[in-house]
């Protein structure tokens, strides 16, 4: 995924460009920042807190799906990826192996064998991955539908050197505008954001699911069967670190800060929410997503954060002292609701792809990112037992080139 990192956000944060996240490039960023505002004392070991007296603290974040992130047209309408993101799809061992694992398997279960399936591959990207996977796996024949002009030429062009050209036909463009001469008995979307529906997923299947699988009602004709978003309270090292007059989150105007979901700099406060879940089998045409949650801060967790954070600052070169403050503070700290998907391949639920680690949401290796939106101009110091109540809205268009808007709006209730 293309994102906005720490190594990008400026010390005035007054502009913010898009890159790919790594563990290397955010711990080169904290020292960079830590060098720069140890020389200038633009950041405080013991951050403002965000209430003083109060026991309710509000908090809200609202952004466009395509908010910082690269987009396939001048209108910001619809997401797109760079090589290097497709790469890390393609290498994702988390993902890739489970999406062939599913695909065999439907191929191998149709009652005529592979060779009376046709296969629907939506977003099919520059290397056809899933496409050639159905072909190599015996399909009759694999439509793959791709937007972007670029990897159209880069699938066509490995498509023929594979010797796939007789049965994968590339299609190029949006796939609600695109008539097939059949429909597909199945269809494969990996059109999944780091948010489940920040792609356009719902328009897509939606419009796939009139016009171009055969019995879309059936779960075993979608991989993936559904599509989830998980959401948890969690500490951002950098948002203690840095803090006004120096330093003005406000100036990311709702953009979230998206991370590796293996990065340190980010710790959860909670077990997480089930706060999104797409079915696309039964995908109904009103996508509005409203609820109200609620989040209790755990205090174990906190514990454990803080010596994961004592590390991060470490790393970055803070003395020992000041490591050791600075990580007690950002770990009993708020910064906003983290979120990212979790996504069930068939349609018996027992080939799952997670970006973090289920239950828990821990840590691990995922090209998905962790979205967290700064929901507070300072960190919310909170302690165990203390609540967290988000109003949700997740107004998801059935329209491909309305992008889905984020809403989360609520208080921290101090217990």
């Amino acid at each position: 995924m293309v994102a906005t990192s720490e190594e990008n956000i400026p010390l005035d944060a007054a502009t913010t460009t898009t890159s790919s996240l790594s563990e290397q490039s955010r711990r080169s960023a904290l020292q960079r920042l830590l060098t720069v505002a140890t020389a200038t004392s633009s950041f405080s070991l013991f951050p403002t807190a965000a209430f003083a007296n109060d026991d309710k603290v509000h908090i809200s974040a609202y952004w466009k799906a395509v908010d910082g992130l690269n987009s396939l047209d001048e209108g910001k309408k619809l997401v797109s990826f760079d090589s290097s993101a497709y790469k890390a799809m393609m290498d994702d061992p988390a993902r890739t192996p489970f999406f062939e694992t599913a695909i065999i398997n439907r191929l191998n279960s149709a009652p005529g064998g592979p060779g009376s399936q046709t296969v629907l591959d939506l977003g099919t990207g520059p290397f056809a991955l899933f496409a050639i996977i159905a072909a190599q796996a015996g399909a009759r024949k694999v439509y793959a539908i791709e937007a972007n002009s670029k990897a159209v030429r880069s699938a066509r062009i490995t498509v023929k050197r594979l010797g796939f050209s007789n049965i994968i036909e590339i299609v190029e463009g949006l796939s609600n505008e695109i008539t097939l001469p059949e429909k597909a008995d199945f269809a494969v979307a990996e059109i999944v954001g780091s948010i489940a529906s920040e792609e356009g997923l719902y328009a897509t299947i939606l419009d796939a699911h009139r016009r171009l699988v055969k019995e879309p009602s059936n779960p075993s004709n979608w991989i993936p069967s559904r599509v989830q978003t998980y959401a948890a309270p969690a500490s951002y090292g950098l948002h203690n670190l840095f803090q006004p007059p120096a330093f003005d989150w406000t100036k990311l105007n709702g953009e979230p800060v998206r991370f590796n979901c293996r990065d340190e700099g980010l710790q959860l406060l909670s077990d997480p929410v089930l706060i999104e879940d797409i079915s696309f089998a039964n995908i109904k045409p009103d996508a509005t997503n409203k609820k109200k949650i609620k989040f209790i801060i755990d205090g174990e967790r906190i514990e454990d954060n803080t010596s994961s954070f004592y590390e991060e600052f470490r790393r970055a070169r803070l003395a020992e002292g000041e490591a050791e403050k600075m990580a007690k503070t950002t770990a009993a700290s708020l910064t906003g609701i983290a979120l990212w998907p979790r996504l069930i391949l068939d349609g018996e639920g027992s080939i799952e792809v997670n970006s973090r680690a289920f239950p828990t949401g821990g840590h691990q290796k995922s090209h998905w990112q962790t979205v967290l939106p700064i929901m507070s101009e300072l960190p919310v110091p909170v302690k165990g037992g203390d609540e967290i109540e988000v109003n949700i809205n997740f107004d998801v268009s059935s329209d491909l080139q309305v992008p889905p808007t984020y809403s989360l709006d609520g208080d921290v209730i101090r217990k």
